[in-house]
C-alpha cells in the first residue's frame, strides 16, 4: 500500500493547484471570461487534470464559489461579531462594518465580492443558483431583520426593502469601483495602468491605503448609514400608520 502514497499526494497537490488558479482568474475574470487553458497553464496542469479532478468548467466553477464564501465567512462573520442580544443599532452597525469588509479591502477586493460583482453583471448558468443563493441571501435577509426592527411597527414591507437596498447597494457600488481598479492594475498592458487612475476607484484606492484610511472609512459609511436609518425611522413616526 505505500507505493500508492506518493501518487495520492500527487493528486491531492493537483487538486489544489487547480483550484488555486481557478480562484484567482475566475474572482478576476469571471466565469465567462476564464478558460481552461488559462487555468492550466497558471496551475501547471493539462486538461486531463481538470477533467479528473472536477469534470467540468462549470463544477469548477461551483466549488470556487464555495470556498470563497466559506473562507469569507470564517474571516469576516456577516454580523460582525456583535452578539444577537445587542441593541439593535450595535448589531445593525456590526453587519454594516461586516459588509464593507466584505467588499472592500484595503489592498485588494477579496474573492467572494469580485465573485458576487460578476454575477451581477453576467449571471452564469443556473446550475451554480445554489451557491450564489447561500454567499447573498443569508446576508440580506439578516440585514433586512435588524433594519425593520430599527424601523418601528409602522415600518411597510416597501419601507424596509428600500431602506435595506440603501445599506448594502451603496456598498456594492464601493466593491465595483475597487474591483475595476484592481481588474485594470493587473492587466499586463500599459493602457490599463493610464485609464485605472482616471476611475473614481482609484481615488477610493488612494484613500483607503494611506495610514488609518480604510477604518476611518468604514467608520463614515457606518455612521452615515445609521444616520439615515434614523432619518427614515423619523420620517415613518412623522406619517403615522403603516
Amino acid at each position: 500500500m505505500k507505493p500508492s502514497a506518493p501518487t495520492s499526494l500527487a493528486e491531492h497537490d493537483t487538486k489544489h493547484r487547480i483550484l488555486d488558479a481557478a480562484v484567482e482568474l475566475f474572482s478576476l475574470r469571471g466565469y465567462r471570461g476564464t478558460s481552461i487553458a488559462s487555468i492550466c497553464e497558471l496551475a501547471q496542469v493539462n486538461v486531463a487534470a481538470v477533467n479528473y479532478h472536477f469534470h467540468s468548467k462549470l463544477e469548477l466553477y461551483t466549488q470556487v464559489w464555495r470556498i470563497a464564501l466559506e473562507s469569507e465567512t470564517e474571516a469576516n462573520p456577516p454580523d460582525g461579531g456583535v452578539p444577537d442580544d445587542a441593541p439593535a443599532a450595535e448589531r445593525l452597525k456590526g453587519r454594516v462594518r461586516a459588509l464593507i469588509r466584505r467588499f472592500v479591502r484595503q489592498k485588494a477586493p477579496s474573492e467572494l465580492a469580485m465573485l458576487i460583482i460578476h454575477e451581477l453583471a453576467s449571471p452564469t448558468d443556473p446550475v451554480i443558483d445554489e451557491v450564489r443563493f447561500n454567499a447573498v441571501q443569508p446576508t440580506h435577509t439578516a440585514m433586512r431583520a435588524v433594519v425593520r426592527e430599527m424601523l418601528g411597527e409602522n415600518a411597510t414591507d416597501r419601507d424596509v426593502l428600500l431602506a435595506t437596498m440603501g445599506v448594502i447597494l451603496p456598498v456594492v457600488g464601493l466593491g465595483l469601483q475597487q474591483q475595476s481598479v484592481y481588474r485594470r492594475d493587473h492587466q499586463s498592458t500599459d493602457e490599463g495602468d493610464s485609464i485605472s487612475l482616471k476611475l473614481p476607484g482609484a481615488v477610493l484606492r488612494d484613500a483607503i491605503e494611506q495610514e488609518g484610511g480604510f477604518e476611518a472609512m468604514i467608520d463614515q459609511i457606518t455612521m452615515t448609514t445609521l444616520a439615515g436609518i434614523e432619518a427614515v425611522r423619523q420620517s415613518i413616526e412623522n406619517r403615522g400608520g403603516p
